[in-house]
């Protein structure tokens, strides 16, 4: 392993030393941008964390949760250059971490302008720092290692940069297979975070065996180390990061002082007034278990009573929410209070998850409207005539808006429930600043009525290749003897048949409507639910975020 993580390391410094890396493809200005003028990775990162707010189910009321006197809810302070300095210089560290005008520039950027999402990203910490920083202790690096995850994808574990880095530490694909990061239709390690997490350090070590110093190990990290060397050579030899700064490339000149300005602002949040805001589970109440058998996550979601999109989540690796056959042993992880409950039902979700599932659709009703489509290649069937009812189905699909007077593009982004990074991308954008009646294209959820037949008893007939025989299901009566005999089976099954039909027409979809109380969320509303899952509320009552106030009627679908 040693022998070909050596081999590909050599092969990835001849690569970086003559094509620019991931992150340096999008140009930034040398210091924080104090203005979203220019597309900014880092910005962008934080920005994702919006894409998470009904998957993580982010508890607001942790934001209030101030327990520093000197803080006043709802303030940002402000500090002189004195004060950051000192605090700085109190901050014990290894990698050597200073203070200038671009670690300004980035405190300014995580401590005021996106305080919100800092604060979420902080939250996040509390389930994944404490993994991060033993596996960084027994690795024998720098625990401070662990804010680079920040800058680098927010903590978001399905995080995808423009040219595909993905996950926590933004593995390119190439950079991946080197650490033993593999990926497949089923599976995709970058987005493992312990896994990833290993990978990002046996990195470091590797850089620091060059370098000798750990902010030029931050760098290469950014932009690799071919870039590095170019660097060191253009300013006459130098190694110290400030010294060749102006010869690396645009984004890692930014990087390297985010990196410190989130050393900083997590080491002194209370100060700043920022509090983190959890999901729903920390380190401590998520387990892992080994498993080698197939699971479809809707199998799951079902038998233990937890929402898919938590275990997709909580379970980021599995492309398709779906872990495969294989002679290999996959992990899971889950909630520990559904250990017990996930043992009693290991056998049952095992044999309920055959066969493998088709392509997971984004839309849970487009799911459910296209699965009435499907052939069955063991049986033809041939129905009597029914009567037909309207569903409502919802689909994503791309949209026109145009800007008013006074809008934004954040507000425009949360309207579609969208980041800004997304609409950005989606319409070319190098800025953010928009225009009144400026045409952008958003991807919004839209409601069809579409005509479904209801259930209607059938006949099943077998294939059969050798033989003619057709089977058919008539209306009309004859005085034949043939069809007395038929009038008599019918008669005998009649009650049979009408159990059946009333069990077909029982799985129609029944709903409720729950009026919004003080305190309630999507989240707790859903857990009411057997079955009910947010982004079904959402679906159903058009809901375009999370925000719900007292008073409310919401539709909710219920079984039985």
């Amino acid at each position: 392993m040693k022998l070909t993580r050596t081999v590909g390391l050599i092969a990835m410094l001849g690569m970086f030393a003559s094509v620019p890396s991931m992150e340096a493809q999008a140009q930034i200005a040398p210091s924080a941008p104090t203005a979203e003028a220019t597309y900014d990775p880092i910005v962008s990162m934080l920005d994702s964390l919006v894409t998470l707010n009904h998957v993580v189910r982010f508890n607001s009321l942790d934001a209030n949760c101030y327990d520093n006197k000197m803080a006043v809810p709802g303030s940002v302070p402000t500090f002189s250059e004195e004060v950051y300095k000192e605090r700085m210089a109190k901050i014990s560290s290894p990698i050597p971490l200073s203070y200038n005008q671009y670690v300004r520039g980035y405190i300014d950027l995580y401590a005021n302008r996106k305080r919100g999402l800092t604060q979420r990203a902080m939250g996040l910490s509390n389930l994944y720092f404490p993994m991060m920083e033993e596996a960084l202790d027994k690795e024998g690096l720098p625990l401070e290692f662990k804010y680079l995850s920040i800058v680098e994808s927010a903590l978001n574990p399905i995080a995808v940069s423009p040219v595909g880095a993905t996950g926590i530490w933004q593995f390119m694909y190439a950079t991946g297979l080197v650490y033993d990061l593999k990926v497949n239709s089923y599976t995709d390690q970058r987005r493992d975070p312990l896994k990833a997490t290993y990978g990002a350090c046996q990195y470091f070590k590797d850089m620091y065996r060059i370098y000798g110093d750990w902010l030029l190990v931050i760098a290469a990290y950014n932009c690799g180390a071919g870039n590095v060397n170019k660097a060191i050579k253009r300013s006459g030899g130098k190694t110290n990061f400030w010294e060749i700064m102006q010869y690396l490339p645009a984004e890692t000149r930014g990087y390297v002082p985010a990196f410190i300005a989130v050393t900083y602002v997590m080491n002194y949040s209370r100060e700043h007034n920022l509090y983190p805001v959890s999901p729903a589970y920390s380190y401590f109440q998520v387990d892992t278990i080994k498993v080698d058998k197939q699971i479809n996550f809707q199998v799951l979601s079902n038998q233990i009573d937890l929402p898919m999109d938590v275990i997709s989540f909580l379970n980021p690796i599995y492309k398709k929410n779906y872990i495969p056959d294989t002679e290999e042993e996959y992990t899971l992880r889950l909630p520990t209070n559904k250990i017990a409950l996930f043992m009693a039902s290991q056998e049952q979700i095992y044999a309920m998850s055959q066969p493998a599932p088709r392509p997971v659709l984004p839309d849970y009703f487009a799911s459910r409207s296209r699965s009435r489509d499907r052939d069955n290649d063991d049986q033809e069937v041939t129905a009597s005539t029914s009567g037909i009812h309207y569903e409502t189905i919802t689909k994503r699909q791309k949209k026109t808006h145009t800007v008013r007077r006074g809008e934004t593009l954040t507000e425009i982004a949360d309207r579609y429930d969208m980041s800004t990074s997304e609409v950005k991308k989606l319409n070319r954008l190098r800025s953010s600043s928009v225009k009144r009646g400026q045409r952008l294209q958003v991807i919004a959820l839209v409601k069809t009525k579409v005509a479904v037949k209801d259930p209607a008893p059938a006949v099943a007939v077998k294939k059969d290749t050798g033989n003619a025989q057709v089977a058919a299901v008539t209306v009309e009566k004859t005085d034949t003897a043939e069809q007395k005999l038929a009038d008599q089976k019918a008669d005998s099954s009649k009650e049979v048949q009408s159990v059946s039909i009333t069990t077909q027409q029982d799985k129609r979809p029944k709903y409720v409507y729950h009026l919004v109380q003080p305190g309630d969320t999507l989240w707790n509303i859903a857990k009411r639910y057997d079955g009910v899952t947010v982004e079904m509320i959402k679906d159903i009552n058009n809901l375009h975020n999370a925000n719900i106030k007292p008073g409310t009627r919401l539709k909710v679908i219920v079984n039985g």
